[in-house]
């Protein structure tokens, strides 16, 4: 990612509230749709929709494990850093916070889904 265009459609794409949530989620560790939706309770066409920009946009990857889709961050260094830039700018806000205390509490294997 070095180029004007890359970095705008990452920017563009992160600056979705629940796009930016799920994001900062994956900081943590990886997670299927079944916990994202756990935690941020929106429909679970919204949260592929979501997914699939951030795939697209190359902020997140998913792989199979059993029966389930995992996400998690990308790798690439560009994505990160400018994740984890915007992770400290919010860190400290309510919603993120509890977001996280959530995602310690949940697991795919209790997931009402």
């Amino acid at each position: 990612m070095h180029n004007l265009k890359e970095v705008s459609k990452v920017l563009k794409s992160l600056s979705e509230e629940n796009r930016l949530r799920i994001t900062i989620m994956l900081l943590k560790r990886d997670l299927c749709v079944c916990e994202i939706n756990e935690v941020l309770h929106i429909a679970l066409s919204t949260i592929s929709a979501h997914l699939k920009n951030l795939k697209y946009t190359g902020v997140i990857e998913d792989s199979k494990d059993g029966r389930w889709v995992v996400y998690k961050l990308t790798e690439n260094k560009h994505v990160r850093e400018i994740v984890n830039f915007l992770y400290e700018k919010v860190k400290d806000d309510k919603i993120i916070k509890e977001d996280l205390e959530k995602v310690d509490k949940i697991d795919r294997y209790s997931c009402s889904i």
